[in-house]
């Protein structure tokens, strides 16, 4: 069986991006596949994420699990 991992990125380019987390979890890869990924472009100075994460990637990670879905 192959590693499955979530590596969650954050950023308003890809070559701009900055790694917010990583996790080979099989639940949270499940259930993170499961969901699918919403685009929705953000500008980078309103951000929380990129914010957050000047104070840590746990803090990032925080403001991710803390987004409300519009």
């Amino acid at each position: 069986m192959a590693a499955s991992f979530l590596a969650l990125y954050r950023g308003d380019a890809i070559a701009a991006a900055k790694m917010v987390a990583i996790s080979a979890q099989a639940k949270l890869v499940r259930e993170f596949a499961a969901r699918g990924v919403s685009a929705q472009p953000c500008e980078p100075e309103q951000d929380v994420v990129l914010r957050e994460l000047e104070g840590g990637r746990r803090n990032a990670l925080r403001a991710v699990r803390d987004e409300k879905d519009e």
